[in-house]
């Protein structure tokens, strides 16, 4: 997908403008909360920004892969297959330096259409909020195992 213009609609779902919402964090800039970031991740999942999302998993959760070339190419074949059509956040909290942000995304696919549900767990290290984990939500927003 191509980058959205500055003026139109942030693929987040934020109701702003792109460029008063993910594309300053896509261009480097520090997300400014735990939402801001998983918002800039969902987009740039939608966009095809594979460096981004590499560049803001903590190194000390579980999806980080130290094959980063593997790993790039794993996200990448996600992004491609899917269609973002769908963000709402349903709870956004901070407590010091750690972030959670429970949320609901839709996605389509050749296999058809999904909505995953998840409570991301995130860290800021350096300033910086990063993606550490997940716990998946059923749609009645219970934990799945």
């Amino acid at each position: 997908m191509a980058l959205p213009g500055p003026n139109d609609p942030c693929p987040c779902d934020s109701g702003r403008k792109y460029k008063k919402c993910c594309q300053r964090v896509h261009q480097g800039d520090p997300a400014a909360s735990p939402e801001a970031l998983m918002r800039s991740r969902y987009a740039a999942y939608a966009l095809g920004l594979v460096d981004h999302i590499l560049r803001t998993t903590d190194p000390s959760g579980p999806h980080f892969e130290a094959d980063t070339a593997r790993w790039r190419a794993e996200v990448q074949a996600f992004c491609d297959a899917a269609s973002f059509d769908g963000l709402e956040v349903m709870e956004s909290q901070v407590q010091g330096e750690r972030g959670m942000v429970d949320f609901r995304a839709q996605l389509s696919s050749a296999q058809g259409a999904t909505v995953m549900a998840e409570r991301s767990l995130f860290r800021r290290v350096g300033g910086r909020w990063l993606y550490h984990s997940g716990l998946r939500r059923d749609a009645s927003g219970a934990d799945v195992s």
